[in-house]
Order: C-alpha cells, then sequence, then structure tokens
C-alpha cells in the first residue's frame, strides 16, 4: 500500500497529538491530585473534563475529525451498559472505531491519577452532557472495573 504525501503527513500528525497525550497525562500523574474549583457538585465532572479531556476530545465533545473521536452522540456514551465507557477512562485506548472512522490516536489511560469518584464524575458528565442520554455512574461502579481489570 502506498501512502501519498497527505497521508504521511496526516499519520505524523496523529503520532505528534498522542504522544502528546500520553505526556500530558504522565504529567498530570507527577502532578498533585486533580483539585476541581470549588463549585458545585454537579459542576465536579465538568471542571475535571475540561481539565483532564477537552484537549483530545474538545470542549464541545466534539473531538478532531480523524484523529480524537467525538464524545456528541458517542454510542460507548449512550449505551445503557457504561462498562466499556469506564474501562477506556481507565485503561485508554487506541484504534477505536466510531463513526466508521478508526482512531489512532492514543487516548491514555487515568486509572493511575484520578480516583474511582473523579472517573465517575467524568463520565457522568460525558453522559449528560451534548445531547447524550447515557445512564449515570457511581464511583462504585468504577471501583468495580477497576478491581475485575487487575
Amino acid at each position: 500500500m502506498t501512502f501519498s504525501n497527505r497521508h504521511r503527513n496526516l499519520v505524523m500528525v496523529i503520532a505528534v497529538l498522542g504522544v502528546w497525550c500520553a505526556l500530558r497525562s504522565s504529567a498530570s500523574a507527577q502532578a498533585q491530585p486533580v483539585q476541581p474549583s470549588p463549585t458545585s457538585v454537579a459542576n465536579r465532572g465538568k471542571d475535571l473534563y475540561i481539565s483532564q479531556c477537552s484537549a483530545c476530545h474538545q470542549v464541545n465533545g466534539e473531538g478532531m475529525p480523524f484523529v480524537f473521536p467525538p464524545l456528541k452522540g458517542s454510542g460507548v456514551v449512550n449505551k445503557d451498559d457504561a462498562t466499556k465507557h469506564i474501562h477506556v477512562v481507565l485503561y485508554g485506548m487506541q484504534g477505536g472505531r466510531a463513526g466508521g472512522v478508526v482512531y489512532a490516536a492514543v487516548m491514555p489511560p487515568f486509572a493511575a491519577t484520578l480516583s474511582d469518584a473523579d472517573i465517575a464524575d467524568i463520565i457522568d458528565y460525558e453522559r449528560s452532557s451534548w445531547g447524550n442520554h447515557g445512564n449515570p455512574v457511581a464511583a462504585a461502579q468504577v471501583a468495580a472495573e477497576r478491581s475485575r481489570s487487575q
């Protein structure tokens, strides 16, 4: 299979963005635990999403076409069973398919850097924003998935 310069450049951009996100994640692992601004509990997930996820998935949840998948309207985000959603946030992903597009960029894992409550808050925000309608997630569900996968 031969690639045009345009395709090589796109692959290079995806690789650089994947490395950038991975480095950003490891830098946050060395930082102090995430301390959201003193807002209501309902805004905690939004604050965490903006600080941890929006660089790739964007504040509007629309991602970056062919680089980072959208969360807005995502089948995984809107599915009644949140197990896969929880697993992806805990352990990251690469090569996921959304809307018929394979996303080669790496999503870093957050299991080592965020608590079960933080991850549940982020997932709840994603599942209730941008027109999404996924069921809420409790910290206990995140803890169960974390222990099942270890």
